[in-house]
């Protein structure tokens, strides 16, 4: 599900009418491995670069590299809200306030979306409302 594109210019999408993106917006979506998320995913691959990450840590290694328009991360199972986002703000606090953190109201706590400033949806989720907020966060500056 991977799309590789070099340099910052813009690219007309074939795939959508007359939709441009730019070349090099990736962002990494990180889900629990037993969870299907792929809609969602493929929503946001009509403008986007979406890399996956099934483990946080497996997200964190991915931080290192090109700058992310936007970290969109399914809370559950193996996936803490808190705690990646903690982990996420030690690597790049930057990084961390691209953060869009999808579940559970519950698993959701506002403590934490107070705290950290990142956007949030309750499950279950609308494909264009997720790209919606992707588009909005990744528009936003550093």
């Amino acid at each position: 599900m991977t799309r590789d594109h070099e340099g910052p210019f813009p690219e007309e999408d074939e795939s959508t009418t007359a939709r441009l993106r730019p070349k090099g917006a990736f962002v990494l979506a990180v889900h629990d491995s037993s969870a299907d998320f792929v809609g969602l995913w493929m929503a946001l691959e009509g403008e986007f670069i979406v890399h996956q990450a099934t483990t946080p840590f497996e997200a964190l290694e991915r931080l290192s590299g090109a700058p992310l328009a936007c970290i969109v991360c399914v809370v559950g199972g193996s996936i803490r809200a808190e705690d990646f986002f903690d982990l996420v703000v030690r690597i790049s606090a930057d990084q961390a306030r691209r953060i869009v953190f999808i579940g559970p109201v519950a698993d959701l706590r506002s403590e934490l979306l107070q705290r950290s400033g990142c956007n949030s949806l309750s499950l279950p989720v609308q494909p264009e409302e997720l790209l919606v907020l992707v588009r909005a966060v990744s528009a936003t500056k550093g």
